[in-house]
């Protein structure tokens, strides 16, 4: 069963490069991060990943 961690975009990877800093405004991608960051609730997600890991499957 997974175990989600929390995401961090400010941890650097291995090569000292900022993935929050790759994100450049205007671009698709930008608007995708603020519409998940800001408006997407999940906390559904985590509600279901709880489940899963204490073996109430659904």
């Amino acid at each position: 069963m997974p175990r989600y961690k929390p995401v961090s975009y400010e941890q650097n990877i291995m090569v000292p490069i900022s993935l929050e800093a790759q994100i450049v405004p205007g671009t698709l991608e930008f608007a995708i991060h603020h519409l998940i960051e800001s408006r997407v609730d999940l906390s559904l997600f985590g509600a279901k990943i709880r489940d899963i890991i204490r073996g109430h499957h659904t």
